[in-house]
C-alpha cells in the first residue's frame, strides 16, 4: 500500500498539541504569522467585473482580532452561554463578515449553524427551528428570504452590511465591542452544525466538534503540500463542510491565504484566480466540467503561470489527465462527506491512478463492506465503512435525531451510504451513492456509471442521469443531456446510440436536452429541477 502521511505534525508544530479547537489555530497562527495576509477579499464584482469597493485584505492578526471581537459582540448577545449554549446560525454569500462570525462564533464557545443561503421559507424556518439558534447573522440581500422568526427560537438578528434600526442590531456594533478574552472551546466541543443534503430522506443536522476542522485541514493541507506561499481560491460556500475545512482550516494550518470571493461565477474564475494570484483551485466534477468547456482566454493563460495544484472530488476520470496537461497543474482527488471529512487523501510524492480518490487518511480506517458489515477483498465493490483512529475526528451525531445517529453504525462502523472499491495497493475508488441507484426491471442501474457512458457521446458535454417513477412499478431512466459546444443533439438519435452501447435496462426511456445544467451552490446538480418528464422531455417510443 503507497505510504499515506504519517498524521498531523502540522498541527502540533503549529499549536504545540495533536488536537486542537479552531480559536486555538487562529491564536496561534496569529502570533507566528501575524503579518501575513490570510484574507484577500476581491469584493462583490465592478463595472465588467473589476474588483468591487469593498475589496481589502487582512493579515492574520487583523483576522484573530475581528474574531475576538465578533466572539466578545456574540457572547454580549447571549452566545456561549445558558443551559443550550446559545446557538449562533449564519444565513450569509461567502464575504469577510461570514468568516469573522463563524470563527467569533466558535471563540465564543458556542455552537455555528451554517445555513445553506439558497433555502428560504419553509425550509429555512424548519432548520433554525431545529438547531435551537436564538441568534441570526444575516445580510441585507436575504432579509426578504428570511421567514418569520416568532415561532422559530430567534431572539436576536444581526445584519452585518447595514446599521443598527428597529427590527436588527448592525453588523458594525460587533467590530465596536470589547474583545473576548474567555477560555477557548476544548478540540471535543461541537462547533458546527451542518444540515447534509438529505440525499435518503429529511436533511440531518450533523454536529461537528473542533477537531474534525482542524485534524481534518491539517490531513488534507499535509497529503496536497500546501505552505504559507499557497493562495487558495475560496469560492466554496462557507455553510458547507468544504468551505470551512478544505479552504479556510487547510489554508490557516498552512499558514496561506484565502482568495474569498461571493460565489462560483463560470465567467469571472479564471479573472479571479488571476487577480488573486491563486495557486490552488478547487470544485466538484460539474465545475470541472465547466472549467473544460469554456474555450481558453487571455486570462486562463496568465491564471495558470502561477496556478500549481487542484482539489477536486470526485474528478471525473475522462478530464482528469487532459485538464491537468491544460492547465499544467496536478490535481488531487479526495473523498469524504460532512460527516468525516476527509477520508481519504493522495499521497505526496506519488502519481494518484484516474478514478481513485486516495487512500485512507490518517485518522481513518476504512473498509470496503458487504450488507452485512463483513469486509470484501480488493476489486470487490461494497459500502464504504469508516472508524476513527483518534478521538473526535469525526461528527458527534445528529441533533436531534438518534434513531439517524444510531442507524449511521453498524458493529461500531460509520456507514456512509457510498460505493466503492479499493485495490490491492489501498487505493480507493469511488462508484457511486447507494441512494443514487436506479432500481429498473430487477436491475440496479448506477446512475454514475450510466453519465459517464453517455458523456462518451461526441456531442455530449454534460449528462445526469435519474430515476423518475414507472407505471409498471420501480423506475424508469431519465437522461438530462448539455451539448457540446457548437453540437445538436437529437434525442432520438442519442437514444439509438444508447441502445448499442449498454444493456437494455440501462437505456434511458426519457431524455431531455438542456442548454445547461442546473446546479445548486457547491456545484452539484440540483436534481429536484430535474424530475419532470413532460412539455420538452422526450420520451421512447412503446
Amino acid at each position: 500500500m503507497p505510504a499515506a502521511i504519517p498524521g498531523t505534525g502540522r498541527l502540533e508544530d503549529l499549536t504545540g498539541a495533536r488536537n486542537a479547537s479552531t480559536p486555538q489555530v487562529f491564536r496561534a497562527r496569529a502570533e507566528r504569522s501575524g503579518d501575513r495576509t490570510f484574507v484577500k477579499w476581491a469584493g462583490a464584482p465592478g463595472p465588467k467585473g473589476a474588483p468591487g469597493p469593498e475589496s481589502r485584505t487582512w493579515s492574520y492578526a487583523e483576522a484573530w482580532g475581528a474574531i475576538r471581537r465578533w466572539a466578545g459582540f456574540l457572547r454580549g448577545l447571549g452566545a456561549g452561554t445558558g443551559p443550550d449554549g446559545s446557538c449562533v446560525a449564519g444565513y450569509l454569500h461567502n464575504r469577510p463578515e461570514t468568516l469573522w462570525a463563524l470563527l467569533g462564533t466558535h471563540a465564543a464557545g458556542s455552537i455555528h449553524v451554517a445555513l445553506n443561503r439558497r433555502h428560504k421559507g419553509a425550509i429555512l424556518a424548519d432548520h433554525l427551528r431545529r438547531s435551537r439558534a436564538r441568534i441570526l447573522i444575516t445580510e441585507a440581500s436575504a432579509l426578504d428570504s428570511i421567514p418569520d422568526l416568532a415561532d422559530t427560537g430567534v431572539r436576536a438578528l444581526v445584519v452585518v452590511d447595514r446599521p443598527t434600526g428597529p427590527d436588527w442590531i448592525g453588523g458594525g456594533e460587533a467590530l465596536r465591542s470589547p474583545p473576548w478574552t474567555g477560555p477557548d472551546p476544548g478540540p471535543g466541543d461541537p462547533a458546527t452544525i451542518m444540515f447534509t443534503s438529505g440525499t435518503t430522506g429529511r436533511s440531518k443536522a450533523a454536529v461537528i466538534p473542533h477537531n474534525q476542522l482542524c485534524r481534518g485541514a491539517a490531513n488534507l493541507a499535509e497529503a496536497v503540500g500546501m505552505t504559507p506561499d499557497d493562495v487558495f481560491h475560496a469560492w466554496l460556500p462557507l455553510f458547507h463542510i468544504a468551505g470551512q475545512l478544505h479552504t479556510t482550516m487547510c489554508t490557516a494550518v498552512a499558514g496561506g491565504t484565502l482568495g474569498l470571493v461571493p460565489r462560483f461565477s463560470a465567467s469571472r474564475f479564471w479573472t479571479e484566480v488571476r487577480r488573486c494570484r491563486a495557486t490552488v483551485i478547487t470544485g466538484l466534477p460539474a465545475i470541472a466540467r465547466i472549467l473544460w468547456e469554456k474555450p481558453v482566454t487571455a486570462d486562463e493563460r496568465a491564471a495558470t503561470e502561477h496556478l500549481r495544484l487542484g482539489v477536486f472530488g470526485p474528478m471525473t476520470p475522462e478530464l482528469h489527465r487532459p485538464l491537468e496537461e491544460r492547465l499544467g497543474i496536478r490535481i488531487a482527488d479526495t473523498y469524504g462527506m460532512t460527516e468525516a471529512e476527509p477520508l481519504t487523501v493522495p499521497v505526496p510524492g506519488v502519481t494518484q491512478p484516474v478514478r481513485s480518490c486516495g487512500v485512507p487518511a490518517p485518522d481513518f480506517e476504512i473498509r470496503i463492506a458487504a450488507e452485512d458489515g463483513a469486509a470484501l477483498p480488493p476489486g470487490e465493490r461494497g459500502e464504504i465503512v469508516a472508524r476513527p483512529r483518534r478521538s473526535d475526528v469525526l461528527f458527534l451525531g445528529y441533533e436531534g435525531d438518534e434513531e439517524a445517529t444510531r442507524a449511521a453504525w453498524q458493529n461500531g462502523w460509520f456507514r456512509t451510504g457510498d460505493l466503492a472499491h479499493q485495490d490491492e495497493q489501498g487505493w480507493v475508488y469511488y462508484v457511486d451513492r447507494l441512494a443514487h441507484f436506479i432500481r429498473r426491471r430487477g436491475e440496479n442501474v448506477s446512475a454514475w456509471e450510466l453519465q459517464r457512458l453517455i458523456e462518451a457521446h461526441p456531442d455530449v458535454a454534460e449528462a445526469f442521469v435519474l430515476g423518475v417513477p414507472s407505471p409498471m412499478g420501480e423506475e424508469d431512466v431519465k437522461a438530462v443531456v448539455v451539448p457540446s459546444r457548437g453540437a445538436r443533439l437529437d434525442p432520438a438519435a442519442l437514444h439509438a446510440w444508447c441502445r448499442g452501447r449498454m444493456a437494455a435496462f440501462m437505456v434511458p426511456r426519457f431524455i431531455e436536452v438542456r442548454d445547461e445544467m442546473p446546479h445548486i451552490s457547491v456545484g452539484k446538480v440540483d436534481k429536484d429541477r430535474l424530475r419532470g418528464v413532460g412539455t420538452g422531455v422526450w420520451e421512447a417510443p412503446g
